[in-house]
């Protein structure tokens, strides 16, 4: 593969994820680019673990880089805030304008100022984005329940790049979830379903026996 195979992948990747470029910057793409292809020079950039190792590192850099979101949702709280303010106040001059008699039958009526109307629509679109949030930590902990305990920080790095969606109940998409991660590691870690509890105790059975008796 090719630095600007790595490059296209990793700028059609982020615009699929919404991963803004304040966040994961034109720089670090290239120099992501540059490192993902010496590390992997004979591979496909088409292959399906390549694709997925892609995915897992741009997620991880994308998380760390969004450590600054507390920041972001108290410029969030302040604007919902300031639209509350302007929309009471929008309110009262729609209400006092009903109240005044009619002069003819073309009267104005009040309108949404563009400033305001942005405010809703960043509004709208933040409010989308939690709804999706809280439902994926939702589907994320149903699926967890279908997967053996160890396995769970692997199911969390898996479910990063899950396109949760709002129209499908959690338990549906839970499901949907579990069995791509089964179909696409069963290789290599076997079956993730949850151990029964006679066979937690007899795995630990087992690796008690193997430790060396030691005399006292």
């Amino acid at each position: 593969m090719t630095k600007e195979d790595v490059l296209q992948k990793a700028k059609d990747y982020c615009d699929e994820k919404g991963y803004n470029a304040e966040t994961l910057t034109d720089d670090f793409k290239d120099k992501f680019a540059d490192f993902f292809a010496k590390k992997n020079p004979d591979a496909d950039i088409n292959d399906e673990n390549i694709i997925a190792d892609l995915h897992f590192n741009l997620n991880t850099a994308f998380s760390a880089a969004s450590k600054g979101i507390t920041s972001k949702q108290q410029a969030y709280d302040a604007m919902v805030e300031e639209k509350d303010r302007q929309i009471e106040e929008l309110n009262k001059q729609v209400s006092n304008a009903n109240k005044k008699p009619k002069q003819n039958a073309q009267q104005t009526q009040p309108t949404i100022s563009d400033e305001i109307q942005a405010k809703l629509d960043r509004l709208e679109q933040f409010e989308k984005e939690a709804r999706i949030r809280d439902k994926a930590k939702e589907v994320l902990e149903l699926a967890k329940k279908n997967v053996r305990k160890d396995l769970h920080k692997s199911l969390e790095n898996y479910a990063a790049d899950f396109a949760v969606t709002v129209d499908e109940t959690s338990e549906e998409q839970a499901k949907k979830l579990t069995e791509r991660f089964q179909a696409i590691f069963r290789d290599s870690i076997g079956s993730i379903k949850p151990l029964a509890p006679k066979q937690t105790t007899k795995q630990d059975n087992d690796y008690l026996a193997e430790l060396p008796k030691v005399k006292v």
